[in-house]
């Protein structure tokens, strides 16, 4: 059948500004900041993202900033969906206590 085909670097790296909302530069700059622990100047960016758009590289760097922001995407969208069934769980069966309640009660 059909396989799912993995995203490439590039693809991550569009996602994860996407969902936090920010340039790809953005991201670029983040990334260089949580791998080298120091704020990055346009200037020593440049040539990575100018690669990055011209011949698709990845600085190992990038990749990595943008495997934990997806990961965290991921457990944030389980986080969610987790939520959602306990409050089902809780409410539902409540709601129904409450209308066979005033079944009864009318």
């Amino acid at each position: 059948m059909w396989k799912k085909r993995k995203p490439t670097d590039i693809q991550k790296v569009f996602r994860a500004s996407s969902w936090l909302g920010v340039s790809e530069f953005q991201v670029f700059c983040d990334a260089w900041q949580a791998w080298y622990d120091e704020k990055p100047s346009e200037k020593r960016i440049e040539p990575f993202f100018i690669r990055f758009l011209g011949e698709d590289a990845v600085p190992f760097w990038v990749r990595n900033y943008v495997r934990g922001v997806l990961d965290r995407k991921d457990l944030l969208q389980k986080e969610k969906k987790r939520l959602a069934v306990g409050m089902l769980t809780y409410y539902v069966p409540l709601l129904i206590f409450f209308i066979l309640l005033m079944r009864v009660l009318l």
